[in-house]
């Protein structure tokens, strides 16, 4: 009898440990961080989706574990495929708006205010509506060209177009008596 107890005390301690608990969601989201290789505000934005869809969407254990045992998005899990569809659209859209944030803050400041310009002048009832809605349409298509803008030329053309165009907005509003 004292034999069989003395193993089963053996077998209690040197038992495996538990174990350890999943990553929370603010582990989750910083691991994610630092798998971007960064430390800019569009990253800072990155990890704040996963952060806040991890915890509203309430990703399991299993999901988070996943993406935190990924080393590289040369090598990734898939972990993302574990997610329901509606966890997976929460997130997709959460990182569109975030990637749209960060090309916003690559954009040459002339372009910053010509839109700035264009949304007073939208504003303006001494315009006609139809030229407004052109005003908007404009804009709307040179944002969908403000891409590549880590190429200098391409950066300076943007930047002198914007600053042509936000000049003779802003002279355009003047003349009309619109408030800019």
């Amino acid at each position: 009898m004292r034999v069989l107890f003395a193993v089963m005390l053996a077998a209690c301690r040197h038992g495996s440990a538990p174990p350890p608990p999943p990553p929370t969601c603010g582990e989750t989201a910083e691991h994610v961080r630092t798998l971007l290789g960064r430390e800019d505000q569009g990253a800072r934005d990155i990890e704040q989706v996963f952060a806040r869809r991890c915890k509203d969407d309430r990703w399991s254990a299993d999901v988070r574990a996943c993406m935190v045992s990924t080393q590289s998005f040369k090598d990734p899990k898939h972990c993302k495929a574990r997610l329901t569809i509606a966890q997976r659209s929460h997130l997709d859209a959460d990182l569109q708006t975030a990637a749209a944030a960060e090309r916003a803050r690559q954009y040459p400041a002339p372009c910053l205010l010509y839109q700035e310009i264009v949304d007073k002048m939208a504003d303006c009832d001494k315009l006609p509506e139809a030229a407004r809605e052109a005003m908007r349409t404009g804009l709307d298509t040179l944002k969908q060209n403000w891409t590549d803008l880590d190429d200098p030329k391409r950066y300076k053309d943007f930047s002198d177009a914007c600053k042509a165009a936000a000049e003779a907005m802003r002279q355009a509003g003047t003349s009309l008596g619109c408030s800019l």
